[in-house]
């Protein structure tokens, strides 16, 4: 496999005719190539015989510019150097430079940002959300006094719908476990025993 390789690149960069198998054929420089024979080339050109209708021993050729083509390497034929590559002046070799990465810019100064651009600092204030009073925590406790309406309720508002005994959460004193809530009567008698 390597032998093939080392046999196709000695033709890179070469002016190269290549025939496909709808027999037109292709000239342009030879850049590129891979394990399956695909092929790439800069400034192609497509060359094809066309019969004239009158004659059937008359053929005009005709030439079609076409540019950067990447060929499949199942529809080429054969493949023929036809110049070698370009013999000019070599560039000149590039120094190195100072060795440390520049930040592109995109139109921003690269400067370091003591803080947030604007717009990407969070909300503004006044707009959406709640107030800034709003988010902080009250003052006193959180539980409400006995008998007295929840936090966040405008005065005046009842604790608890009339007729309705207050009730202790889940696993809190003063409940046996079982019991059913005051003020559910025909509940029954509470959970089935554990483990039956």
């Amino acid at each position: 496999m390597s032998g093939r390789n080392t046999r196709m690149a000695q033709w890179l960069d070469y002016r190269v005719r290549v025939t496909i198998s709808d027999a037109r054929m292709l000239v342009g420089t030879f850049m590129a190539f891979d394990k399956y024979m695909n092929v790439v080339l800069a400034d192609c050109e497509e060359f094809r015989k066309i019969k004239s209708k009158g004659r059937k021993d008359d053929e005009k050729e005709v030439k079609r510019t076409l540019g950067f083509v990447v060929l499949r390497g199942e529809t080429i034929v054969s493949l023929m150097a036809e110049a070698p590559p370009p013999s000019g002046p070599k560039k000149p070799d590039i120094q190195p430079g100072p060795g440390r990465g520049q930040v592109a810019g995109r139109g921003m100064p690269a400067a370091p940002l003591s803080s947030a651009p604007a717009g990407l600092s969070g909300p503004v204030r006044g707009v959406g959300g709640p107030a800034a009073i709003q988010m902080q925590p009250k003052a006193g406790g959180a539980l409400p006094a006995p008998g007295g309406a929840p936090p966040g309720m405008p005065p005046g508002f009842p604790a608890r719908p009339p007729g309705m005994p207050g009730m202790v959460p889940p696993g809190m004193p003063g409940m046996p476990p079982g019991m059913p809530p005051p003020g559910m009567p025909g509940m029954g008698r509470g959970m089935p025993p554990m483990g039956r």
